[in-house]
């Protein structure tokens, strides 16, 4: 009994492995010959100009805010730019601050904008 079940399931496995192996064959051929295109790479925000007044009118600013003070680093960057950072360099821009920090531009802008607001 146990010898015809082994059987079985070797025979089952067989054909399964057979149906996918004929599936992707068959899911190739209709396909015909795929190129390979390499994928562009993302330019850095870090290298952007940006004035903060226009970001804070558009409709995603509030989604960029709210992404950013749920960083769980969000606190206690706002405390350090705001205690270090900001009295002695308190024209810094978001992307010299994101370099300095090794931080997104946009959580740059973020803290920046709740610390020179207070």
């Amino acid at each position: 009994m146990r010898n015809s079940r082994r059987e079985n399931t070797g025979w089952d496995a067989s054909l399964k492995q057979d149906k996918l192996t004929k599936h992707t064959i068959d899911a190739s051929k209709e396909l015909g010959k795929i190129e390979y295109t390499p994928s562009k790479k993302p330019e850095s925000t870090r290298l952007i100009s940006i004035d903060v007044s226009d970001f804070k009118t558009h409709p995603l600013w509030s989604i960029l805010v709210e992404t950013a003070r749920r960083s769980p680093l969000y606190s206690g960057l706002a405390g350090y730019i705001r205690d270090q950072i900001l009295p002695t360099n308190p024209n810094i821009e978001p992307r010299e601050l994101a370099s300095k920090l090794a931080i997104s531009v946009g959580e740059a802008m973020v803290i920046l904008d709740a610390s020179r607001a207070k």
